[in-house]
């Protein structure tokens, strides 16, 4: 009788083991399908044209796709905002496992005469290489201005990607107010 018992223990761990070596193996297989499409993802990004959507003017950022716009284009002296916006159709290289993509940005802010007030070329370097895909990211610019009068101003965005050597540029029209008790 023992030995019977001790067969059966024996049988039921076997099978155990199998059960779960195929639900790691399967676990593996998805894991390579969804990577595979993760890739095809990336070589429809790599042909798509340079963009950037959901640009806006925002009171809070949190993370990707997850902002507060403001209702109206209007700032406040002495208050801080953010730009927010995600590059569309970014280049990704893929070798050796890895995932690289590298952009740039330059800030240019004009009064509504489209007189030049501030230039800053290369404001911001994206270079990242990572083990899995960045399919979707977002790029946040804090707008604090102070001494600026009333008035109308553009925001002008050239987003640089360094790989696919193109560039894309979109501005965004804001209003200064003065201060709101």
């Amino acid at each position: 009788m023992k030995k019977s018992l001790l067969v059966r223990i024996v049988l039921i761990s076997l099978v155990m083991a199998a059960m779960l070596t195929g639900n790691v193996f399967a676990e593996q297989t998805n894991e390579e399908q969804i990577l595979e499409l993760k890739n095809d993802i990336i070589r429809i990004q790599n042909k798509g044209e340079l963009g950037i959507k959901n640009l806006n003017l925002c009171s809070n950022v949190v993370t990707l796709s997850a902002y507060v716009p403001l209702e109206e284009a209007k700032i406040e002296v002495g208050k801080k905002y953010y730009v927010y916006y995600e590059p569309a159709n970014i280049f990704t290289k893929i070798s050796e496992g890895r995932y690289e993509f590298w952009l740039t940005q330059d800030i240019i802010l004009f009064d509504d005469t489209g007189e030049v007030l501030m230039e800053r070329l290369g404001a911001l370097s994206m270079h990242f290489n990572t083990a899995t895909p960045l399919l979707d990211i977002y790029v946040t610019n804090d707008l604090f201005l102070t001494g600026f009068p009333p008035g109308k101003y553009i925001y002008k965005i050239v987003l640089h990607d360094v790989f696919k050597n193109d560039s894309v540029v979109e501005t965004i029209n804001f209003e200064v107010v003065e201060q709101i008790l």
